[in-house]
């Protein structure tokens, strides 16, 4: 990756892949999902994963790099097919 490609993007992404690492705050407990990176902004990004439906203002962490941890809230959840969503992501701060 050239240092121009890296400066193309507003966050870290991993250049070999276009997956985002998640992990979801409901009720006390945690879960790790993992969601393919659609769009992403300095507000937030979109993505789709497969799994159950996240409810619109769940808490989600987003794991940028091992040092690198991001609070995001959901503002969207669509279903594109059966059990594949459409997440709207807020980078929440």
């Amino acid at each position: 990756m050239t240092e121009a490609d890296r400066r193309a993007h507003f966050r870290y992404r991993d250049p070999e892949s276009t997956t985002v690492r998640l992990t979801v705050k409901q009720g006390g407990a945690e879960r790790p999902l993992t969601a393919l990176l659609v769009n992403e902004s300095y507000s937030g990004l979109a993505c789709v994963y497969v799994g159950a439906p996240l409810d619109v203002d769940s808490e989600l962490i987003w794991r940028e790099t091992l040092d690198i941890a991001t609070p995001c809230r959901v503002t969207r959840c669509e279903s594109l097919y059966q059990d594949v969503y459409l997440l709207g992501l807020q980078v929440a701060g």
